[in-house]
């Protein structure tokens, strides 16, 4: 049988694909500026970017489903400080 989610159950998640949209706009973007502006695209600089954003985003679901579950060692994240 299905099971209907709910905006509580998908939280997380939503939340990290929202922090993830946050840092690639506030890191992408400006690489694209430049690079068009000077007529050449530095496509490393702009994926290393998106990597750190993925991470960022990973680290933030990680610390959110801690939150939901009450474990301790997840809430802390990837870096576990």
């Amino acid at each position: 049988m299905i099971k209907k989610l709910t905006y509580v159950e998908v939280k997380p998640v939503v939340e990290a694909l929202k922090e993830l949209a946050r840092v690639s706009l506030l890191a992408c973007i400006p690489l694209l500026i430049d690079g068009i502006t000077q007529g050449k695209i530095n496509w490393t600089l702009v994926a290393g970017a998106a990597m750190i954003a993925a991470l960022r985003a990973l680290d933030k679901l990680l610390h959110l489903e801690g939150k939901e579950s009450g474990n301790d060692t997840l809430t802390r994240g990837l870096t576990q400080f």
